[in-house]
């Protein structure tokens, strides 16, 4: 396993040593809580002693994908058992998910069938293949969208009408109570109109599926550690999945490492900072923002 990842580790660019600003959109640069810039391996050293490593992304941007694979092939190297868990999947698509790592499924089988996101193979396709070659669980982190979509209309009360295989692949408790992350996600605004209960109580159903499963599985395995990937919005300030979390396993050593482009402000501690060039802008100012397209969830 670690001829494997000394492999890819060479394929990927080798032992990142340098510290300088990222030019270009696969650039990076990782700083650790007290704002030091580090090279990848030392870094990875750093990480060791974590029990949980949250790494934040701006969906398909290329740097923050090319350092997920980095240090997930690092941390593999490590002696420490590891487990890849995922925002990227949920759990109705658990069994596909080990149904591919297990060889029993080709690529595109594997696509459909879990329902990858649209930038799979450019984005995410790296990770899986990691913990595939090594041997390396991966979580189905995520509660099914189509589950979420009906709380977010309906409220938290449709889950109670669900039939017990589905029920569990949403959290088993929802943090619903007024706190920070909640006031931050109300404060949110999407063609001008500020969320609903009801569409916190979707919002956080993610948070709490995936903290969830992060912290069945440390349960299950004793001594092992785990690397998530999901948003960066989930662990923005300590809050949401990180939050939840904490909550669930006060125990754990959670390290979270929060993008941000050059534009922005570094987290503050105790969040690492991982700081990569800015993606082009979506639209300009005059360019009319897309229809609402989500259509109404079958809820039954």
């Amino acid at each position: 396993m670690r001829v494997f990842v000394l492999c890819i580790l060479l394929l990927l660019g080798g032992c990142q040593a340098d510290a300088r600003p990222p030019a270009t959109l696969f650039d990076y640069q990782l700083s650790d809580p007290s704002g030091q810039p580090l090279p990848l391996d030392q870094a990875a050293h750093q990480l060791a002693s974590a029990d949980v490593i949250m790494v934040g992304e701006l969906h398909g941007h290329q740097g923050i994908h090319r350092f997920q694979a980095e240090l997930l092939a690092r941390l593999l190297s490590q002696p420490r058992p590891l487990a890849l868990a995922m925002e990227q999947f949920s759990r109705d698509r658990q069994d596909t998910v080990d149904a591919y790592l297990a060889g029993k499924l080709g690529e595109v089988a594997f696509i459909e069938q879990s329902h990858a996101w649209p930038g799979y193979r450019s984005d995410y396709r790296p990770l899986l293949e990691l913990a595939r070659h090594t041997h390396s669980p991966v979580l189905a982190a995520n509660a099914p969208r189509h589950i979420v979509r009906c709380i977010g209309r309906e409220g938290p009360g449709y889950l109670a009408r669900l039939p017990a295989d589905q029920r569990a692949w949403v959290a088993e408790h929802l943090t619903l109570a007024e706190d920070a992350y909640k006031s931050r996600f109300m404060a949110t605004r999407y063609h001008g109109q500020a969320p609903t209960e009801f569409q916190f109580a979707a919002q956080t159903s993610w948070d709490d599926t995936m903290a969830e499963s992060v912290d069945r599985y440390l349960r299950r395995h004793p001594g092992h550690r785990v690397m998530l990937t999901l948003g960066r919005f989930h662990i923005a300030d300590g809050l949401g999945t990180a939050q939840r979390l904490q909550l669930r396993a006060p125990g754990l050593k959670v390290a979270l490492i929060y993008p941000v482009t050059a534009d922005e402000a570094a987290p503050s501690p105790p969040l690492w900072s991982l700081r990569v060039p800015p993606l082009p802008s979506a639209r300009l100012d005059h360019e009319p923002l897309p229809p609402v397209t989500s259509g109404h969830p079958d809820c039954g």
